[in-house]
């Protein structure tokens, strides 16, 4: 693999003359806005910032870098908590958020195409607007972007009962390494033709080419959702519920958890009492769905009588969207609430068996404590995967330090034991990265690093992530 170079005055000049000036930028307030992601934990200002507008452009631009063996970032809104899409080691971010064009909603074949840059919260609104449901929702759906939701496989709260965005993706069109344009996939619902290179593509995390162009699969709307807040004395509780839930054949859309920790965050960035008062030591957030309003309301005379075997604190059930949004608002603020609390987190999102779930999120307590660090997890009850956050709060900056990576050791060591994974939905990244081989066995490793020389032999794309 030849050696990476940075790009000169003339090479940036070069390509602003191909694209346009305003594509091109080397200012450092545009290069401090692209320094860092939602991690808290990077800040890596590139070299420049490129910000195309066509796919055509991305190509020119791939197609360039290819030519130097400039090292190439790509980028979507930014919301990814792995680093990702920081500049680690120096680079050019190509920023995708101008390619943010809703291109079509295809009723009669149930699909949906757009650039990028499209934010999913749009693409949401465009197919229920029409009686149909994109189902997968990352916790930053307002904010985070398609293009990014692929690339690192997003997950979201409706995973246990819908699957992830990987489950959605029919077709793509990408950018290789050396700017060549390449369609995969289809509006085919089935496609067992060769090598699945689209499925490569999906939670590659721009590694091995970057995304111009993504074709969705819809759903038929649901016409009912409930919402229902169950809270518990701990989480052990509020576990075996969710576990006792499935065995009852009640399958929710959603099966969200907090832990104590995160409740009192909740209630502290609200500003007030929450259900089931100081004693709630759990809470688990469900979301039910379905066509026909009597089917809802039996699954939810279900979960009440689950609810009492498993000594529930507290039931809350929700019909109406403004009373499930308020359900909701102590799960939906979680990210500000740790944030106001602690502005330094390390964060992970670390995926067990769900019966497990339990004795991680003891596991975590346990590694804090001793580490002086504050333990928050929250995450989804129903498939497993918990988001594990370690407070910095006070903690002064040489012991904060030293002592966050030996803590992630120790979670990670924890995951594996329990018969985890490093990531459920948010990537490898960079801060991930150093745990990977820990998890995989070398073979799948070797395999996976031929996979890249093959689609990247120059190695430009997004340098020292994942592997």
């Amino acid at each position: 693999m030849a050696e990476l170079c940075a790009p000169d005055a003339a090479a940036f000049a070069a390509l602003a003359g191909r694209l346009g000036a305003d594509r091109v930028s080397l200012a450092v307030d545009t290069r401090e806005r692209y320094a860092e992601d939602e991690s808290t934990r990077l800040h890596c200002a590139p070299w420049a910032v490129v910000r195309p507008r066509s796919a055509e452009e991305v190509g020119a631009t791939l197609a360039w870098a290819a030519a130097g063996r400039f090292p190439v970032v790509p980028r979507g809104a930014g919301t990814g908590v792995a680093g990702g899409a920081v500049a680690v080691g120096g680079g050019v971010i190509l920023g995708l958020e101008r390619l943010d064009r809703l291109l079509e909603v295809d009723e009669d074949n149930l699909t949906l195409t757009c650039e990028p840059g499209v934010v999913t919260a749009r693409i949401h609104q465009e197919a229920e607007a029409r009686g149909l449901f994109y189902p997968p929702d990352p916790a930053s759906f307002e904010s985070c972007s398609i293009g990014g939701n692929v690339a690192v496989g997003a997950g979201g709260a409706r995973a246990v009962k819908y699957g992830t965005t990987r489950d959605y993706v029919l077709g793509a069109e990408l950018a290789l390494a050396d700017g060549t344009l390449l369609e995969l996939g289809s509006k085919n619902v089935k496609d067992a033709t060769g090598y699945h290179l689209l499925g490569l593509m999906i939670g590659s995390e721009g590694t091995l080419g970057v995304i111009t162009r993504v074709t969705l699969r819809l759903l038929p709307l649901p016409r009912r959702r409930a919402a229902l807040l169950l809270s518990f004395a701990d989480l052990a509780a509020a576990a075996r519920a969710v576990t006792g839930l499935l065995r009852a054949r009640v399958v929710p859309a959603v099966a969200e958890f907090m832990d104590d920790v995160t409740i009192a965050a909740a209630r502290r960035y609200l500003g007030r009492d929450l259900p089931g008062g100081a004693a709630a030591g759990a809470y688990v957030l469900l979301e039910l769905d379905g066509d026909d309003a009597a089917a809802v309301e039996r699954q939810m005379v279900r979960v009440g009588a689950v609810a009492e075997e498993h000594r529930a604190l507290d039931v809350l059930a929700a019909e109406d969207p403004g009373q499930q949004a308020r359900l909701w608002e102590s799960r939906r603020c979680l990210g500000e609430a740790l944030r106001a609390w602690s502005p330094e987190i390390g964060k992970a999102d670390v995926v067990v068996p769900r019966a497990r779930v339990p004795e991680l999120v003891g596991a975590v307590k346990a590694i804090g404590a001793e580490l002086g660090l504050t333990a928050a997890c929250f995450g989804h009850a129903g498939d497993g995967n918990v988001h594990v956050n370690l407070l910095r709060h006070q903690l002064a900056d040489d012991a904060w330090q030293a002592r966050l990576p030996r803590a992630m050791d120790r979670v990670m060591d924890a995951t594996r034991r329990l018969g985890g994974l490093p990531s459920g939905e948010h990537g490898i990244g960079v801060l991930k990265k150093p745990y990977l081989e820990r998890f995989l066995p070398p073979r799948s490793v070797e395999l996976m690093r031929g996979i890249k020389a093959a689609f990247d032999p120059q190695g430009i794309l997004n340098p020292g992530k994942v592997l």
